[in-house]
Formats: structure tokens, sequence, C-alpha cells
């Protein structure tokens, strides 16, 4: 069971009312509310706290600084009584609902967070891997290519000697003379089994050239 009344500082109690920052404001906002507050739940006990303590002394909102500290070295604060307390349980029932769905995404966040980490490091292994691949294709295209090259420079050399031993046949000769021979032999080469005399012409001695010596009448 609470204290019935519990005494402040009077300097507490105005740095409450006019909002001046002090270590003990929480304790009293705590007594106050009858609550275990935290650095989130502070603010909205202060703001309930301080609504019910004006409507309970209206002439402390007129009042300055230095006329509430006149009042006295200390202040005896009584808990909330229980309508205004149950009015504080319900925006605190609500803060702790809304707390729970703000650290239950906060986990889902996190838990999605990890999950897109894992995957981006498997696209970054994988992303490395496909590199390797490329590498590797790139290596034996261009070692391909390479190897194609040389070849085709050594046939293309072969070529140019081929085609140089062409010129140097056709300069000198050897090809058409050796035909022209052969054609001039082919044109005066005899005809099978004739003798020479024959094919050259002549007439075995007869006269008379190329008439027929057995075409007289007396043969």
């Amino acid at each position: 069971m609470s204290e019935a009344r519990k005494i402040f500082p009077m300097d507490t109690f105005v740095a409450y009312l006019k909002g001046d920052g002090s270590a003990n404001v929480a304790e009293m906002l705590g007594y106050l509310t009858q609550k275990d507050l935290d650095a989130d739940s502070v603010p909205f006990a202060a703001a309930l706290a301080k609504a019910w303590i004006y409507e309970q002394h209206p002439e402390l909102t007129k009042m300055s600084k230095g006329q509430v500290v006149e009042l006295g070295q200390s202040v005896s604060v009584a808990p909330m009584p229980v309508k205004a307390k149950t009015e504080v349980d319900e925006v605190f029932a609500k803060l702790a609902d809304y707390k729970g769905q703000i650290n239950a995404k906060a986990a889902k966040i996190d838990e999605l967070t990890k999950a897109l980490a894992a995957k981006d490091a498997e696209i970054a292994a994988l992303t490395a891997k496909v590199k390797e691949f490329e590498g590797q294709k790139k290596g034996e295209a261009e070692a391909l290519f390479v190897t194609t090259e040389a070849r085709i420079v050594e046939f293309t050399g072969k070529l140019e000697a081929l085609l140089k031993e062409v010129d140097e046949v056709k300069k000198t000769g050897v090809v058409v003379a050796g035909v022209a021979g052969v054609a001039a032999a082919a044109g005066a080469a005899p005809a099978a089994g004739a003798p020479a005399e024959v094919a050259a012409g002549t007439d075995f001695g007869f006269s008379g050239g190329s008439q027929d010596p057995f075409a007289d009448s007396n043969w």
C-alpha cells in the first residue's frame, strides 16, 4: 500500500511545473501516478500529472516561478485519486500496447535485416563466382583468339610463300616452256606405226611427187 503523502523539495515541484530539468522530477511523477516510469513514459506521466495538479490548484497556473518558490521549502504530494489514476492506467495500457507493437515490429525488422544481410552475402558470393567464371571464359576466349590468330598468321605466311613460288615459276617460264615443248612435240610426232619418211611426205624415190605410181594403166 502506497504512502498517503510524500514530501518533496519545493525546487523539485517548481522544476516540474515550470519545465526545468531535475533528477527528482521522475521520482515525484512515479509517486503521483503510482507507476514505474522509464524514459519513454516520463513525458506522458508529466502531462497527465500536471493536468491533475492544475485542476486541483488552478492558481498555480497564474503564478511565476519565484512566487511558487515563496510558498515554502517543501511540498506535500499525495498520489492521484482513483478516478484520475484510472485514466492514467488506460493511457499507460495503450502506451504498453503500442510499445509492444513497436518492439515486435523492431524485432521483425531486425529479422528481415539479418535475412537481407544474408541474401546480400549470398548475392555477393554468386557475383564473385560469376566474375570468376567470366574471367575464366574471357581467358579461354583470349587464348583461343591468340591461337587462331597465330594459325592465321602461319597459314598466311605459307600462302604468301606459295604465291611467291608461283610468281617465280611464271617469271622463269618453266611451266610455260614445258607446256610449249610438250605441245610442239605432240604436233610434230608422226602417226603411230608410220615410217618417218612417209610422215614427212616422201614419195619412196618415185617421180610424180604426190601422184600415185600405181595409177598407171600399164601397171
